[in-house]
């Protein structure tokens, strides 16, 4: 006798047709914003893929997302409710949505993000949310043109370009008020040097160049400490211009905050710290902890502030310095706070993330919460193990559910 499959939650139908008064009865009467366990697609995911016209669509996802639908959620073949929206439209639907929190970068089962299925779709304003995806968003094309100079290692264009309109280099490149204000909104000329985010495959040979001629031009202070911690977290350990442009940044006269040094160390940014250290940069409880020099570390944390001694033991644990961690920990840091960087984590996220048991172990006996929810996917340590096919992290966390198998 054939299996007779269940029949979609009526709040899956609803979203389906777009049906606004229908979906406004349905979550009236306590169904589950985000569906129920084992349904797949979202209700939010139903309407942005919804053949519906527009407004309606745009005007079910803005209750939906109103009542606490999360636009992150992945449906049929990993793809968000963003995806959707991108094939078919329109750019209103999309800005609700990042509006909201969905992330343009996350990827498909295929690797495809949400630019790729606007690039591809049908729908008729199709170069509009290209346009808007494609971040950073620079719509003045003589900023876009220094831009492409920059990228291509091309100083005589850049010089051409800023001979005639020297504004640029204290302009901003504003962005649609639907981004959030994250650490490359509306950015500055000179931030594009140093690569982060990564906007350039190969960074030209002759960037420091580039950098240095910018410079002479006249670039803020404020402007050359944030592009000194922009180069120092772009997290290339593979790129070798990095130490010659941290030079070049340090002569001008950058300084790296406090913020830098924890950026750049919580991104794998330990060769830009060891630079700035050989030119006399003081070390701290944060620095020795994430560089893991131990033996420096036990003095700094006796005289250390709170805040120091929870970012040291964040970075310790990021940066896998077991011993630091202990060190951490035993001076009064707590397993349970958010980390200072990576902050939607805790510590035992970020252990199960780099498969570190050994850290697990050290955490779980100061008594890291199993059970703690990181704020942007909503994931236990073990479901992001599970999602990042981490096998011994996942396996320990796994044996801590059975105590009996526990060794």
């Amino acid at each position: 006798m054939d299996q007779v499959s269940p029949a979609p939650a009526p709040l899956l139908v609803a979203a389906a047709r777009a049906d606004e008064a229908a979906i406004r009865k349905l979550l009236k009467a306590g169904e589950p914003v985000d569906g129920g366990a084992g349904e797949g697609m979202t209700p939010l995911w139903r309407v942005c893929a919804s053949q519906a016209p527009p407004e309606r669509r745009i005007a079910c996802a803005k209750l939906l997302l109103e009542a606490g639908a999360s636009p992150r959620q992945a449906g049929e073949g990993g793809t968000t409710a963003l995806h959707q929206a991108a094939w078919r439209g329109p750019l209103a639907l999309l800005e609700l949505l990042i509006q909201h929190g969905a992330l343009i970068w996350q990827p498909d089962q295929r690797g495809k993000i949400a630019i790729d299925y606007a690039r591809a779709g049908p729908a008729a304003d199709r170069k509009q949310m290209v346009e808007l995806l494609d971040r950073p968003v620079i719509r003045n094309p003589r900023f876009r043109a220094a831009v492409s100079a920059i990228q291509a290692g091309d100083l005589r264009s850049l010089n051409r370009v800023l001979d005639l309109h020297p504004e640029l280099l204290s302009e901003r490149a504003i962005e649609p008020d639907c981004y959030p204000h994250d650490y490359f909104r509306d950015p500055k000329l000179f931030w594009f040097i140093a690569n982060n985010p990564t906007l350039m495959r190969t960074v030209p040979a002759n960037i420091t160049d580039i950098a240095k001629a910018l410079i002479k031009r006249g670039v803020e202070q404020s402007d050359l400490d944030y592009t000194l911690e922009l180069v120092m977290s772009n997290g290339d350990t593979n790129n070798k211009r990095q130490p010659a442009l941290i030079e070049a940044l340090a002569d001008a006269g950058a300084q790296a905050t406090p913020q830098a040094i924890l950026v750049a160390l919580a991104h794998g940014g330990c060769e830009p710290v060891q630079v700035l250290l050989a030119r006399g940069l003081a070390l701290t409880a944060p620095i020795a902890a994430g560089l893991g020099r131990d033996a420096e570390l036990a003095p700094l944390l006796t005289d250390a502030s709170p805040e120091d001694r929870q970012a040291a033991f964040g970075l310790a644990v990021i940066n896998g310095r077991v011993a630091a961690a202990r060190m951490c920990l035993e001076a009064g840091a707590d397993a349970n706070q958010f980390l200072p960087v990576h902050r939607h984590s805790t510590a035992l996220h970020q252990a199960a993330a780099n498969d570190d048991v050994e850290m697990l172990k050290l955490l779980v006996a100061h008594g890291a919460r199993t059970d703690a929810l990181d704020t942007l996917w909503s994931g236990t340590p073990l479901g992001w193990a599970v999602h990042t096919r981490k096998a011994k992290a996942e396996a320990y966390l796994r044996s801590l559910e059975s105590p009996a198998s526990t060794s």
